[in-house]
């Protein structure tokens, strides 16, 4: 790719080779609706994959060049600092391998950095709406962790205005290649945990602005039919929290993780006991589960905080 590109794609993955093909198709998508005199560039990197599915590499218009980059396991964090390296474009669009972009997503997201630039500053980062792919079926336990819950929460974020660094996330979000180059990811995370909010802590140290588009929607391709696989993810966020308490984010991490948390918990169950009593019976039942799950996510989360280091 020539140093005339002015937007890269990066996308990390590991054994998700056939939800990386739905993937890419979306993205191609988008690419071919820019202007065919922008040269773009998609680079993803197989983070030690052993996949047997076949690699899926989508016609891609003649301005869009697919650079496969393959590196042993080392999270998603290494996997993104391999592919910034890698990139020649001024403008850099991190997504995950399972979060597509629907339809006109890629436009909404430039039309809000546009925006952003005259309000903010001409460098101003985007961070993206992420929902459950319509197309497949949403159990309660997915109602329960996302749009609003454990996973995602962008309930309360507003249009074009900044978002906190806890909601930003890496599996879609548009930023100066320059910030990724002068504040590359801390490879000490070795999973999708935590890795982008220290980042964004880092990025709002240094002045940086990132704003919400909340019409820029990616689908994300995740099933969840129980929440045992979900609170063995919130383990690996709590052990993901003993990294970064160490790393030097326990100013910025105490208030949202753990805090917030507890000081909220006997208000919020208080509200409950109050509104349940008005609840019809299903409703009821529906809203006293998701406050055992609440519970059940937080104590997972302890649990891999606190747990002894391996060896």
């Amino acid at each position: 790719m020539t140093a005339e590109a002015t937007l890269a794609v990066v996308i990390p993955t590991h054994n998700r080779r056939a939800t990386l093909a739905w993937t890419l198709a979306g993205v191609r998508d988008e690419l071919a609706a820019l202007d065919g005199a922008t040269p773009t560039e998609i680079v993803v990197v197989d983070d030690g994959s052993d996949d047997p599915t076949p690699i899926a590499r989508p016609d891609l218009p003649s301005h869009v060049t697919l650079r496969w980059l393959r590196q042993p396991a080392r999270g998603p964090a290494a996997a993104r600092n391999r592919a910034i390296a890698a990139v020649t474009a001024s403008w850099t669009w991190l997504l995950g391998d399972d979060t597509r972009p629907e339809p006109g997503c890629l436009a909404h997201l430039l039309a809000a950095r546009d925006r952003a630039r005259q309000t903010y500053d001409a460098q101003t980062g985007v961070q993206g709406h992420i929902d459950w792919d319509p197309n497949r079926p949403i159990s309660e336990v997915m109602d329960f962790l996302a749009p609003a819950g454990p996973q995602f929460w962008f309930r309360g974020l507003r249009a074009d205005a900044p978002v906190p660094p806890t909601a930003v996330l890496g599996s879609h979000l548009l930023v100066p290649t320059a910030w990724l180059r002068s504040v590359p990811y801390d490879e000490g995370f070795p999973a999708a945990a935590l890795e982008d909010t220290a980042w964004a802590f880092d990025a709002r140290r240094r002045g940086w602005s990132i704003v919400y588009a909340p019409d820029a929607i990616c689908w994300h391709r995740h099933r969840y039919d129980a929440l045992a696989p979900f609170l063995e993810r919130q383990r690996r966020v709590g052990r993901a929290a003993r990294h970064a308490l160490r790393a030097g984010y326990a100013r910025d991490l105490a208030w949202p993780l753990l805090a917030r948390p507890m000081l909220l918990a006997p208000a919020l169950a208080a509200r409950h006991a109050v509104r349940r009593r008005r609840m019809p019976p299903e409703v009821r039942r529906r809203a006293d589960r998701h406050r055992r799950w609440h519970r059940a996510c937080f104590r997972a989360f302890l649990d891999g905080l606190l747990a002894p280091d391996a060896g």
